[in-house]
């Protein structure tokens, strides 16, 4: 009996694998289907076309502004975190100084998006707490966890159009609106010179 019982194992181990192996290679016995089988990444590339998001602001615009922000912090023997963000506050570019905690990082984009969000200087949005609790709240309300409405963030607005933010975070007292200035100085500089 014992004997019979290790021949059905050994037959029912045996059938498994057989089936395994014909279900994995498919009627034409190869182990995957050429419909399976990956393009090579050359050709897979040159058969997709390029899809573009549309910019409002480009890379090398972010870097004037943020190099410039981090100029005069410098300058003034302080630390910061600058970020630059699109007109959907996404995150574009963004310096964080030697010695910063990670804290002022999410900061400076809290208050970036908080620009772009409401359209205004964050100092008066921040404002508003005090004139317009309504628009503050709610904006706090729907963006939460996104913005900071403390000075330091701004709108960057071209032709009367807001194309993204600036925000800086943990220069002292009113340093971050400083860095900030000095960063969208640079970057109109930068615009009329290609004008």
């Amino acid at each position: 009996m014992r004997k019979l019982n290790l021949g059905l194992v050994w037959m029912t181990r045996t059938l498994l694998i057989v089936v395994t192996v014909m279900l994995a290679t498919g009627p034409s016995g190869s182990v995957a289907s050429a419909q399976e089988q990956p393009a090579p990444a050359s050709s897979m590339f040159a058969e997709r076309p390029r899809i573009d998001v549309p910019s409002s602001i480009t890379l090398e615009e972010a870097r004037v502004i943020i190099d410039a922000a981090v100029a005069l912090v410098k300058a003034e023997k302080g630390r910061a975190a600058i970020a630059v963000v699109d007109y959907n506050g996404n995150l574009i570019s963004m310096d964080s100084m030697d010695g910063n905690s990670r804290f002022w990082a999410r900061f400076a984009v809290g208050k970036a998006v908080g620009a772009v969000a409401l359209q205004v200087d964050t100092a008066v949005s921040a404002e508003q707490a005090k004139t317009n609790p309504a628009r503050f709240h709610s904006a706090l309300s729907m963006l939460e966890g996104e913005v900071l409405l403390i000075p330091g963030g701004t709108p960057l607005i071209v032709n009367n159009v807001v194309v993204g933010a600036v925000g800086s975070a943990g220069h002292r007292g009113d340093g971050d609106v400083r860095a900030v200035k000095a960063g969208i100085a640079a970057w109109e500089r930068l615009r009329q010179s290609r004008s």
